[in-house]
């Protein structure tokens, strides 16, 4: 489209189908699925006009979705989307005998981020602060339950003052029902796409996420993070690293882009508050990716978190004994060149042990296939993993191990000693005996014979001790994890979550109610922290957190409603049943239930997304009201306030 800066010579054509007077003030030009004018309004302000194509006018199907997507965009409050004016025909704009449907928005006065990013790499400081403003942009139509799919450079306008206005958004579904095939639709989508709209089409923010990341990464950089190509044949798990493109760039920004790119959607920040908060300096609100598993069920969850949400159970069920008590310490014998059981192995160590853990590394076969500095660096076997262990624990292990094809035998020092003790008393006793036999004029020959086998057993128990002391002291590689530091107080919050998650719950709900869960963990624990520790009544600590693990039980039964509604809704079938019934040339009547079943399932894509935007910002917000509790002037009041607004942007 050409842009205002270059002063397109007005005309004096109008558009036959508008209802107000106009001047058309630059040729008409197709961007999509729309044919664009510029025109001048009567009363002075310049306006965009965009019809959808004849062509595709003529799909009824494409028709609805172009003119419902309208409409939607027109009425959403946000204040950062450039206002749709006006919108036909009408009165009913899906008449398929009507005049292809149009909408007029009025065109902002500022300069397209598609020609700011002509001039990248941007400083970092105007980088930060553009996309600040930027994320706060798409933040306010995200707080209203829209998702916006394919947000583009040309979209976003600048305007002085330093806010940003967003224009022509709200119609990737169209392009999606528009296109002939599949794989065109692939080739030839937008490279600010997110990677999970080109295998399914209900998403969510954080595909708009995506987008800006990707715009911020070519301001950064002046390139694109994955190349020009079409979108299907990016590698999206190979992101360069940013400090080599862009050395000054501080390490929390580098971060911040890494997630904000991630192909996993569990990586990228939940909300567009969040990369608003960094850009403008503040502390990053994620955590390490450390994460470990269940050991009951073998499920994986975050470090720290004390229930598992997929058994109930206390997530840590291996354990350190009595390092002076009956303790069991775990060998590992033998293994083999099989890469399973040594991959399984390393896993195994890297889940259960303190961290931070070294990959393991081991001599296995002859020794002379290691140069000097790799038998340096590996174990060689025998080799303790663990000690100080309880007999349940230890025999848990060694189970485990076995059932995995790893060799271990479990050592028990107290035993060692027990047999040492038992021979040097034998050892005493014998002596003693030699002793008497002399006394009482016993023949030499006997004498003899108790004292040679009284040395033997002195012999054999101070080797035993030996060994025993060896045996204690045996340097273990690895150190068992510790139960988290949970208070026991939010268990019941944590368990009804987790109850959340045993029915057929889509993987994205599933992700987000697991992450609610440790962070209601860990609002308990705050709470206590805040308010001392004398508080030790369970209902202070959780009363204000009840209503919020209230609006999520509500949120994931509607979400699971609506994935079971729309399970039922196959759209590619309904438009090739559209298609064949248009050319059996049966009556509209006949293809009724087929759009209506469109329009339902256009409406719950719509249902879907507030919904899931609201869990979102509420893990958002949960996630700053745990970090930024202790750093206020008055703790315990700020931490109720957070909590409310949390609750608030559930919708409760």
């Amino acid at each position: 489209m050409t842009s205002a800066a270059e002063g397109p010579a007005p005309t004096t054509a109008t558009l036959s189908f508008l209802p107000f007077g106009h001047v058309v003030t630059a040729a008409a030009i197709d961007v999509g699925t729309e044919t664009r004018w510029r025109v001048r309004l009567d009363d002075g302000r310049d306006a965009v006009v965009g019809q959808l194509a004849p062509d595709l006018a003529r799909d009824v199907s494409i028709r609805r979705r172009y003119a419902h997507d309208v409409e939607r965009v027109r009425l959403l409050p946000a204040h950062s989307l450039a206002p749709t004016i006006a919108a036909g025909p009408q009165p009913d704009p899906c008449d398929p005998t009507a005049v292809a449907p149009w909408r007029v928005r009025l065109e902002p006065a500022g300069e397209p981020l598609s020609e700011i990013l002509a001039r990248a790499p941007l400083p970092l400081d105007e980088a930060a602060s553009r996309f600040a403003a930027i994320a706060d942009a798409v933040f306010a139509v995200h707080a209203h339950g829209a998702v916006l799919r394919d947000l583009r450079p040309e979209q976003i306008v600048a305007m002085s003052g330093g806010h940003v206005v967003l224009v022509d958004v709200g119609l990737a579904r169209v392009d999606v029902l528009s296109s002939h095939t599949a794989s065109s639709l692939l080739l030839r989508g937008s490279a600010y796409v997110a990677p999970e709209q080109l295998m399914r089409t209900a998403v969510d923010q954080r595909s708009d996420v995506w987008s800006v990341g990707v715009m911020l990464w070519q301001a950064l950089t002046g390139t694109m993070p994955f190349g020009d190509g079409p979108p299907l044949l990016a590698e999206h798990d190979r992101l360069p690293p940013l400090g080599e493109l862009r050395p000054d760039a501080p390490i929390v920004l580098a971060e911040l882009l890494a997630r904000c790119l991630s192909p996993d959607l569990a990586r990228r920040p939940p909300s567009m508050a969040d990369l608003a908060w960094v850009l403008r300096g503040g502390q990053a609100l994620w955590d390490a990716d450390d994460t470990t598993v269940c050991q009951h069920c073998g499920t994986r969850l975050h470090v720290g978190q004390r229930l598992c949400i997929a058994c109930g159970r206390v997530a840590v069920r291996f354990e350190h004994g009595d390092p002076d008590g009956h303790a069991f310490g775990l060998e590992l014998l033998t293994l083999s060149e099989d890469a399973a059981p040594l991959k399984w192995l390393q896993g195994f160590l890297g889940d259960v042990s303190k961290q931070p853990v070294r990959r393991p590394e081991f001599v296995i076969g002859s020794v002379h296939m290691y140069s000097e500095e790799e038998r340096g660096q590996r174990m060689r076997l025998p080799a303790r993993l663990f000690n100080h262990l309880t007999r349940e624990t230890a025999l848990a292990l060694q189970q485990l191990a076995t059932e995995h094809g790893v060799r271990t035998r479990l050592v028990h020092p107290t035993a060692v000693r027990d047999s040492s003790l038992k021979a040097l008393a034998f050892a005493a006793v014998t002596v003693a005996v030699s002793f008497t036999l002399g006394a009482i004029g016993v023949s030499g020959g006997w004498i003899a014979a108790v004292a040679v086998a009284g040395f033997a057993a002195v012999v054999l128990s101070m080797a035993d001790l030996s060994n025993h002391l060896a045996a204690r002291k045996t340097y273990a590689h690895y150190r068992l994890r510790a139960v988290p530091a949970a208070l026991p107080a939010s268990d019941p919050l944590v368990a009804r979550l987790a109850a959340l998650l045993r029915g057929d719950v889509p993987a994205d709900v599933r992700g987000v109610v697991g992450e609610l869960a440790l962070l209601v963990q860990r609002l308990v624990d705050h709470r206590a922290t805040l308010l001392g520790v004398q508080v030790r009544e369970v209902e202070v600590l959780t009363a204000p957190v009840l209503p919020i693990v209230d609006a999520v039980e509500h949120h994931v039964a509607e979400l699971q409603r609506i994935s079971t509604e729309s399970a039922t809704l196959d759209e590619g079938a309904m438009v090739r049943a559209l298609a064949v019934s248009e050319a059996r040339r049966e009556p509209p009547e006949a293809r009724a239930p087929i759009l209506d079943g469109l329009d339902r399932l256009r409406l719950l894509e719509e249902q879907r997304a507030a919904l899931f935007h609201r869990l979102l910002e509420a893990r958002s917000l949960l996630e700053r009201t745990v970090r930024m509790g202790l750093a206020i002037h008055d703790p315990a009041r700020e931490h109720d306030r957070q909590v409310a607004l949390a609750l608030s942007t559930l919708g409760r």
